[in-house]
């Protein structure tokens, strides 16, 4: 075959998959303005620029880099902000970041949210922190390192994460640095999957939460001493 007509390995980010992403986020009544959406868009053509070399997540494919990674991490935004609605200028911390789902999507969102993004991947805090700078946030940092030896001055008002298979681990290592009245937001696939709490914590609220344009089941579990 001509190598003019080979496919080419990597497929780059395009007009149809920026209309599936303002599609998606309209659904979701977000409120993103152009700039935001634009933003969006970029952030997913970093993680596909960078995806090349370091192999920051298994998806490849285009449709899915939206659905299964922006759309997906903004469809928790509502509850999120819901549950965060008596705090002015809340400090939230993602806990196995990787790629930086979803502290970042949550950061281009939400500005007035203060965003810290933990790893214990340096190639996946360098992607971060390049992406912050590209999209030029200002209130979004990466640190690279390990939740559970992890030291803040002030504590987080809540505390996400779509890394942990376990709740209770998820809960455990990272609990030292959450405020007093602070919750957990364990972002999930199944319900089905270890969501047993420690003792003292409790499940306050858990939510179906639809994907525009993805027909798998995602849970919002949110929780509170």
């Amino acid at each position: 075959m001509n190598s003019l007509h080979r496919k080419p390995k990597f497929e780059i980010l395009g007009v149809s998959d920026h209309a599936l992403l303002e599609e998606g986020g309209a659904t979701l009544r977000l409120g993103l303005n152009s700039d935001q959406h634009a933003q969006l868009f970029k952030y997913g053509q970093l993680i596909q620029k960078w995806n090349r070399v370091y192999n920051l997540t298994a998806i490849r494919n285009n449709r899915e880099l939206i659905t299964h990674h922006l759309l997906d991490s903004l469809a928790v935004l509502p509850e999120i902000s819901f549950a965060l609605q008596a705090t002015t200028n809340p400090r939230i911390l993602d806990v196995g970041a990787g790629a930086g789902l979803p502290g970042l999507v949550l950061a281009i969102a939400q500005p007035s949210w203060q965003i810290t993004l933990i790893d214990t991947v340096q190639k996946k805090v360098a992607f971060m922190q390049q992406a912050i700078a590209s999209l030029g946030l200002k209130n979004a940092q990466a640190v690279h390192g390990r939740v559970e030896e992890f030291q803040v001055d002030a504590p987080f008002d809540l505390i996400c994460s779509r890394a942990f298979s376990s709740i209770g681990n998820f809960i455990a290592l990272s609990q030292h640095v959450l405020a007093e009245h602070g919750q957990f937001a364990a972002l999930k696939g199944r319900v089905e999957v270890d969501s047993e709490v420690p003792a003292g914590w409790q499940i306050n609220a858990l939510h179906p939460i639809d994907v525009p344009f993805l027909d798998e089941a995602r849970h919002l579990f949110m929780i509170k001493r």
